[in-house]
C-alpha cells in the first residue's frame, strides 16, 4: 500500500479537492448568481423575493453544475479546458432558461431600465464563464496543481521538477 502521496491516497486528495471546490462554487458563485437575479427583478420594478431555502437551492444547482470543471481541475489542459467550457454551457443555459421564464417582467419594465437589465444580463454571462474558471483554480490551489503547467509527470516517465 503506498503512502497519502501516491495511489488511492492521490486520488482521495483530488477528489476530496474536486468536492470542496465544487461547494465553493456553489455558495460563492450562486450567492452572486442570486443577487443578480434580485437586481433583476428590481430593475424590471418588481419586488426581490429572497428566501433562504431559494438561495440554498441556487448554491446547490451551483455546486452540481460546478462538477465537470471540478473534476478536470487536474487533468491535462485538452481535458482541464472542455470541463471549464461544460461547466459554462450548463451554467448559461440554465440561466437562459431562468431568464426567459422572467420575460415578461423584463419586458414590461418601466421605460428607462432597458440600460440597468441589459448591464445584468450581461453579467450573468460572465458569471456563467467565471463559475468553471473559479471552480478549477479552487480545485487547482488545493491540490498544488496551481503553479504547474501540468498536474501529470512527462509522458517519457521522467520525474517533473518543482
Amino acid at each position: 500500500m503506498q503512502g497519502f502521496e501516491g495511489g488511492r491516497g492521490h486520488v482521495v486528495r483530488l477528489a476530496g479537492s474536486a468536492l470542496v471546490a465544487a461547494i465553493a462554487a456553489g455558495i460563492v458563485i450562486g450567492g452572486v448568481a442570486r443577487l443578480l437575479m434580485s437586481a433583476i427583478a428590481v430593475a424590471a420594478a418588481e419586488e426581490s423575493r429572497f428566501t433562504p431555502a431559494g438561495t440554498l437551492g441556487v448554491m446547490v444547482v451551483f455546486g452540481v453544475l460546478a462538477v465537470p470543471a471540478a473534476v478536470t481541475a487536474t487533468a491535462r489542459p485538452l481535458f482541464r479546458t472542455a470541463g471549464r467550457w461544460v461547466t459554462a454551457l450548463v451554467t448559461g443555459l440554465g440561466m437562459a432558461v431562468n431568464g426567459f421564464a422572467d420575460g415578461a417582467a423584463v419586458l414590461l419594465a418601466p421605460d428607462g431600465r432597458a440600460t440597468y437589465i441589459a448591464v445584468l444580463t450581461a453579467a450573468f454571462g460572465v458569471t456563467a464563464v467565471a463559475h468553471g474558471m473559479f471552480t478549477q483554480d479552487v480545485a487547482r490551489r488545493l491540490t498544488g496543481a496551481r503553479n504547474r503547467a501540468n498536474a501529470h509527470p512527462p509522458a517519457t516517465g521522467q520525474v517533473a521538477e518543482g
